[in-house]
């Protein structure tokens, strides 16, 4: 159960993009541990490893994503509008 193959609803169960990133934005603001999304979320250990990949990004000193930027791609590719592929996502977010 990889993170963005579930996140594109490639595979089940699904991971609603609003719930998960406002997961990780009480995350950011020390509201909710990674413990209790990856219990809530049913991580795996690739999940958890994108999920942490993709954490890292919003402190990346060089080009940072900011909250609002990650989940205007994810609603596009939940979508099916665009970054349809998990390499597509992958590369759009830099991750």
């Amino acid at each position: 159960m990889a993170l963005y193959e579930r996140l594109l609803r490639l595979e089940e169960p699904r991971i609603p993009v609003h719930a998960f990133m406002a997961a990780l934005a009480e995350r950011k603001r020390g509201r909710v541990t990674a413990q209790q999304i990856v219990t809530v979320f049913n991580l795996d250990a690739a999940a958890i490893t994108d999920a942490s990949a993709l954490n890292a990004r919003f402190d990346d000193v060089v080009n940072p994503l900011t909250g609002v930027e990650v989940h205007d791609v994810l609603l596009l590719a939940d979508a099916g509008l665009a970054y349809t592929t998990v390499t597509t996502l992958k590369n759009r977010l830099g991750v």
